[in-house]
């Protein structure tokens, strides 16, 4: 599971939505323990590519005055699903468990995701019809309620409707050969649909406490609590379930059955356990890993095992990590160590059924082809959390919660098919501690990013780019978390950055050294924005209001009371400034002496606002505590006054808002689903 290191800010925490912090405390543990070799705080992390996929074919671009289009970038991995009757089709249910994506061109390009459609549904497992390719099903649960749901799709993953509505858990969910059949996995025990969803049934002596399902042949096996069920002839005449001989407890979070061969293994402690005989027998599963953390097992199509372990160092200072996959049940291994260096830890794996010798698996930062486990090829998916972007090489730079990709596509006015997946350098980025918070563009194509990271507690590392994004070198490591740079454009060695709880940072050197400011009110600085009336001026955006610093963030005076996200300043006028927050747009036209309240603008909170070339104001919402998102609202007339423009927008929790410096291109940065443009 992929989970951004903002997480352990509490700043970040609050501006969450309860689903999404109990989605990543969730998983939060499970990253950390697996992390332990990957340094948060490397020196150098190169951006994904700095120029669009090469591509055999084109495709005219489609997006207008009114149709927003996504762009990417691949770097989301999830829960695969496949099926028989479109055999190039792959869903995709991302990490954060909020919608499923598809493509019908083996991963080439993904169509807009499918909402799962129950409030504060978080999805954890799903499957597709094998005779009906349009018909997906998703396991999901309330978070914080205990309430489970089995979701149906009929159109292909486009909308979603419950089936089947549980007062417990649901965890997963698994369909016959026919289609006809479907179990779902709950706290309360295995249901069973004999008609395709319409009616339900909890199998009589099912255990309880069920977290993992996978069918073999007739039989079906059931993870549950600390130990493993199967029950017989689940598909002609279910019996009672029967507890399985494991070799000790084990609490199941990856299960594969295929022709006999069962594997389990949980990543709370790192145990595996197979069987060879269809769950008759089972031992410890052991290789030449010896006896330490297994953290990922599952069967390939062609029945090969493979598991991917963490090895204690001979010094017992460091971890090293492989992949290892056996052909014959086990008794012999072969290692793949570039899996962790292309993929990092694997969190599912299936194939294309026209292409059984191809692997599909998926990781935290991607969706991978192979067909050895040595070379890997990332078809997606767009499923990323995009909190900053830029403009510069001329190249959209986005910051992620994974790291920072940049590709010119979203720039150009015709794009080439494949043109979501914005290159990749063969290297997957570090799973935790890599979150871009901010970007800002230098003078000369240089770029600044602040990347929230761990030192071993958070911290920021600022690192600087003088090609556009490719390759970054760190400059310096300070405490706290960012989501906002401001250099100033008179004087480039003048760097500020907000840095939550521990204040703000400045810098007249480019950023090599810091000098850290805490001023008198302010508790939490969200956004830094130059003042340009006067050298050393700056606004400063903090959780109590707008100061105005006059002398480089030495002092600040408080102009505006409230929780104040970002500052933007007027490029064309300096007395004009637009604020945006929790429930707050406000807009002054004299240098901050005096504020309005904007007119028309949704009560919702607001995380970004950017000046288009002709004076147009954007404002982005995205979901918080406070409510869900709202999209993005343009004014006209300097900010007075707001109409939405996100009708069309399929991701409505929008992070970061950018226009091109032409004024062609609206860029609006989601939660859940990349990169967005709008042709103005």
């Amino acid at each position: 599971m992929t989970v951004d290191d903002e997480l352990i800010n509490a700043d970040r925490m609050n501006r969450k939505s309860p689903r999404e912090r109990i989605v990543l405390a969730a998983g939060l543990g499970v990253v950390l323990a697996v992390a332990a070799a990957t340094s948060a705080a490397t020196a150098t992390a190169a951006t994904r590519t700095v120029a669009a996929p090469a591509v055999a074919t084109s495709a005219a671009n489609t997006a207008s005055h009114s149709h927003w289009q996504s762009m990417g970038p691949n770097a989301s991995g999830g829960h695969l699903a496949f099926t028989p009757a479109a055999p190039s089709r792959l869903y995709v249910l991302p990490d954060a468990g909020y919608s499923v994506f598809r493509s019908d061109d083996h991963g080439l390009t993904w169509r807009q995701p499918g909402w799962l459609g129950v409030p504060d549904a978080n999805g954890l497992r799903l499957a597709a019809d094998p005779r009906d390719a349009d018909v997906v099903w998703v396991a999901a649960t309330v978070l914080g309620t205990g309430q489970g749901h089995v979701l149906r799709s009929d159109d292909g993953a486009e909308t979603f409707r419950s089936v089947l509505d549980s007062p417990t858990d649901i965890t997963d969910v698994v369909v016959s050969p026919t289609g006809r059949q479907v179990f779902a996995a709950g706290t309360a025990g295995v249901y069973e649909s004999l008609d395709q969803g319409a009616h339900w049934t909890l199998l009589p002596g099912s255990p309880g406490q069920v977290s993992r399902l996978a069918l073999s042949g007739n039989d079906l096996f059931a993870g549950a609590g600390s130990a493993l069920y199967l029950i017989e002839d689940a598909l002609t005449n279910p019996q009672a379930a029967r507890k399985l001989p494991l070799p000790g407890d084990i609490f199941v979070q990856h299960l594969s059955a295929r022709d006999g061969l069962v594997v389990a293994s949980q990543t709370r402690d790192g145990s595996a356990v197979v069987s060879t005989d269809n769950g008759r027998s089972w031992r410890t599963l052991t290789g030449p890993w010896g006896t330490d953390f297994v953290l990922f097992t599952a069967l390939t199509a062609s029945g090969e095992i493979q598991v991917q372990a963490s090895q204690a160092a001979a010094d017992g200072t460091s971890a090293g990590r492989n992949l290892w996959i056996s052909p014959d049940q086990g008794r012999t291994w072969t290692p793949r160590p570039n899996a962790f260096t292309a993929v990092d830890l694997y969190t599912d794996l299936g194939s294309f059924p026209d292409r059984p010798d191809e692997e599909v698996v998926t990781g935290p930062a991607g969706t991978f082809t192979t067909r050895d486990a040595a070379s890997y090829q990332r078809i997606g998916v767009p499923a990323v959390e995009v909190d900053a972007l830029a403009v510069s090489d001329p190249m959209l730079v986005a910051g992620t919660t994974v790291d920072s990709y940049g590709s010119r596509a979203p720039l150009s006015e015709k794009l080439k098919t494949g043109f979501q997946d914005w290159g990749w350098t063969g290297r997957s980025p570090a799973a935790v501690g890599n979150a871009i918070g901010a970007l800002a563009t230098l003078p000369a194509r240089g770029l600044l990013r602040a990347r929230n990271a761990f030192c071993p507690d958070s911290c920021i590392a600022l690192e600087r780019s003088s090609d556009g994004g490719a390759h970054w070198r760190t400059l310096t490591f300070v405490g706290g978390t960012s989501r906002s740079l401001a250099v100033d454009p008179r004087h480039p060695s003048n760097v500020y950055v907000a840095a939550s709880f521990y204040g703000f940072y400045s810098s007249t050197d480019g950023g090599k050294t810091l000098q850290q400011h805490f001023l008198p009110g302010v508790e939490g600085v969200r956004s830094v924005a130059i003042d340009p009336r006067a050298d050393g001026s700056l606004w400063i955006g903090d959780v109590t209001g707008l100061y105005l610093s006059r002398d480089s963030g030495a002092t600040a005076d408080r102009v505006l009371t409230g929780e104040v996200e970002r500052v933007a300043v007027d490029p064309e006028d300096p007395e004009h400034i637009v604020v945006v927050g929790d429930n707050l747009i406000k807009v002054s036209h004299d240098g901050g002496a005096s504020f309005s309240d904007a007119v028309g603008f949704t009560a919702a909170s607001y995380d970004d606002v950017a000046f288009a070339p002709d004076g147009t104001v954007f404002a982005a919402s995205g979901d918080a505590a406070s409510g869900p998102g709202q999209g993005l609202a343009r004014s006209v007339d300097g900010g007075a006054h707001w109409v939405d423009v996100s009708a069309d927008l399929p991701d409505r929790d929008v992070r970061s808002v950018l226009v091109s410096p032409d004024g062609g291109w609206l860029f609006a940065g989601t939660g859940h689903s990349g990169v967005y443009r709008l042709a103005l």
